[in-house]
């Protein structure tokens, strides 16, 4: 169990609403530690409120706390390319760190997905277009905007329309690897984290990716179908550990893998 009073106050994760007047209260209110106004304010300071829909992001958040004391490695700012970013706020993996002042890259090849992100999230790289290893162009089964069921795969496709009784629209969409869009759109930047969420799409999007040159140190991949049992056979665990990625965490339905060089003690 590690002692939350130990950990330092990482500014990534403070958010830019914190106003220096309560931190320097919190840091006076050490000298009554165990009083309700140190219990209230260092709660505040340290609260973090989670967008994805399974806490994806405050469980990512928790790691870069926990590499900064186990490592000594700060995570204070960073590259979040969030694949299938699906909307700008609401279920979203990466608005946690927008709002934290990172740099995002979010693809998806909804129909009308950048011009809404370019308004809600204008600082990120909003690209709307689809990610394969081939092709120039691809079929897109769109069940509506925002849907979660929207999927490149027709298996998938196929299995949410059996589910949902709803018939998609096919949509030809623009298809890019995702190594020519980071070598496009990085400038340099320490790409800390990649979040993908494409329905049964994922090994697809991995293999778009030239992992000896862009290497993220977290990956966070929705598996849909996984048991405990499944998890060391799965072909996204299979697929990254070739490239000395290690699975971390099981946040159900998604994957959490790290980089071997960012693994934790236990």
């Amino acid at each position: 169990m590690i002692d939350i009073d130990t950990l330092p106050v990482n500014p990534a994760f403070t958010g830019p609403r914190r106003d220096s007047l309560t931190m320097r209260l919190a840091a006076r209110a050490k000298s009554f530690k165990g009083t309700a106004l140190y219990e209230h304010l260092t709660g505040r300071i340290r609260s973090k409120v989670s967008h994805s829909q399974f806490g994806e992001d405050v469980y990512l958040s928790s790691y870069f706390d926990r590499l900064s004391f186990e490592r000594n490695v700060r995570v204070q700012s960073g590259c979040v390319v969030d694949i299938g970013a699906f909307r700008p706020i609401m279920s979203s993996n990466s608005y946690f760190f927008y709002k934290r002042r990172w740099q995002g890259i979010n693809i998806d090849p909804t129909p009308g997905f950048k011009s809404c992100f370019d308004r809600v999230r204008p600082r990120d790289i909003n690209i709307e277009a689809a990610i394969a290893p081939t092709g120039s162009m691809a079929t897109f089964h769109l069940f509506g905007w925002p849907s979660v069921w929207n999927t490149l795969d027709p298996d998938a496709a196929a299995q949410a329309a059996k589910l949902t009784g709803l018939k998609p629209s096919l949509v030809p969409v623009a298809v890019s690897r995702l190594d020519a869009l980071l070598d496009r759109h990085l400038n340099g930047r320490p790409l800390e984290a990649m979040l993908i969420d494409a329905e049964g799409y994922d090994v697809e999007i991995l293999r778009s990716n030239d992992f000896n040159k862009h290497r993220p140190r977290v990956i966070i991949i929705e598996v849909m179908n996984a048991s405990a049992e499944t998890l060391s056979r799965s072909p996204v665990v299979e697929h990254l550990a070739a490239y000395g990625y290690r699975l971390h965490a099981w946040l159900n339905p998604s994957l959490m893998l790290v980089r071997e060089d960012s693994l934790l003690q236990g």
